[in-house]
């Protein structure tokens, strides 16, 4: 296997810290002792980087591919009945030009900023009705009953997906979690943290939800609508469209999107505004500045933890020299608290203003096609929250799902008064 070369000592991979229940819960001081070594060379020839200089870098650099699911780290973490399954989730995430730039520059026809402000007024009216639902408890989750409700909600409005099949495409969405973890199945160069039963029913949930969209394309074809897979259908440029195949890839990314990094926005925006009342009152008393603090929610706790990069050709990463097929783990969480680009960096200022580029959504080629429908969703979920009487989180509620690529929580309990 190709592999960094360093004149410094090796490392065991502190990549495992992170699997923690504590670093679940605060993974921060973990990340930060990694950027401070950072780049590490691993003692098998990984590179870990957790810089913000170097992880924005390589995320443009035409040097670092994206077909992580063809690594040879990969194919040794999961079983060999396995490896087929896991490439049921192949999708431009995962791929490089002249594929991706192709795939890229059709589907962002259906995600500009212009086109999601239209989005806004479904959204308003999706969150006015939880909350109207919420005002006879005084209570909710704010995991299951609004981020989940909402992210899903919005992208079902979105596809003209029946509300009868919510439930169901959710559940389907919760076994495909795995799919998340890929880049750090890669790197920890294990599949420990799934049972066999977990990778059988991936295997299995994914060739359901592939018939399921491919049945909703198959009836777009038939009576085109006003929605997403219709404009997805439709879309052409410079003579070229989409296959039937790479239309159904981008619906279930963007379920699995929806799902887990939307929620987790959303939920980790709640409990910062709830641990931060300074910042919760700047928000309540200049409601303007939403799209500020959602970037800040995105920096200080972001929704996606980490990506992976294979080297495609040789080069230098922070004096290292990295050969081709070198793996490379990028801690976007690390780099976006890294004091050389944010100052106070571990303090949540909800009105920051930086020139710098987030990371929470990536860089360069690959960042997020639905980046600004998300941040949406959130600006509007957060202000009807901050406009809640004596809004408190229950500590006591917090829980964790155990992934690390795309952290979150599973439950948090928000009580205010009616």
């Amino acid at each position: 296997m190709s592999q960094a070369q360093s004149n410094g000592p090796l490392h065991a991979n502190p990549l495992y810290a992170l699997l923690d229940p504590a670093a679940l819960r605060d993974p921060y001081p973990v990340l930060a002792r990694i950027r401070e070594a950072s780049p590490v060379v691993v003692d098998d020839g990984m590179l870990i980087v957790g810089d913000y200089k170097t992880c924005l870098d390589l995320l443009r650099s035409p040097v670092m591919g994206s077909e992580t699911l063809a690594s040879d780290r990969l194919k040794a973490a999961l079983p060999a009945d396995y490896r087929e399954q896991i490439n049921v989730i192949d999708s431009i995430f995962f791929l490089d030009p002249p594929d991706h730039t192709r795939q890229r520059r059709l589907i962002s026809k259906a995600f500009t900023p212009r086109i999601t402000a239209k989005y806004e007024p479904w959204i308003q009216s999706i969150v006015d009705g939880l909350f109207s639902g919420f005002a006879e408890k005084g209570s909710f989750d704010a995991v299951r009953d609004l981020a989940t409700r909402l992210s899903m909600g919005t992208i079902c409005e979105l596809m003209d997906i029946p509300s009868g099949d919510m439930a169901m495409l959710r559940k389907w969405s919760d076994d495909l979690a795995l799919a998340t973890e890929v880049p750090l199945l890669a790197a920890l160069g294990s599949s420990e943290m799934f049972s066999t039963d977990e990778l059988a029913g991936f295997g299995r949930t994914a060739v359901s939800i592939h018939a399921y969209f491919a049945d909703l394309i198959h009836k777009r074809r038939k009576k085109p609508g006003d929605d997403l897979i219709t404009s997805l259908l439709q879309t052409e440029d410079q003579g070229q469209t989409l296959a039937r195949h790479e239309v159904t890839n981008v619906l279930l990314n963007l379920f699995i999107a929806a799902h887990v990094s939307v929620t987790n926005l959303i939920s980790n925006g709640i409990l910062a505004l709830w641990r931060n009342p300074d910042q919760l009152e700047l928000l309540r008393n200049d409601p303007s500045i939403a799209p500020l603090l959602v970037e800040e929610v995105l920096r200080y706790d972001a929704p996606v933890q980490l990506a992976a990069r294979l080297a495609l050709a040789p080069t230098q990463v922070g004096g290292v020299d990295v050969e081709p097929g070198t793996f490379v783990v990028l801690l976007l969480a690390a780099a976006n608290r890294d004091e050389a680009e944010y100052p106070q960096a571990d303090r949540f200022l909800g009105s920051r203003r930086t020139k710098g580029i987030g990371l929470a959504f990536g860089a360069g080629p690959h960042y997020c096609i639905g980046a600004s429908l998300a941040k949406l969703e959130a600006e509007i979920a957060l202000k009807a929250v901050a406009g809640l009487t004596d809004f408190a989180v229950d500590e006591e509620s917090l829980a964790y799902r155990r992934h690390v690529v795309v952290r979150g929580m599973q439950s948090m309990t928000v009580n205010f008064r009616p």
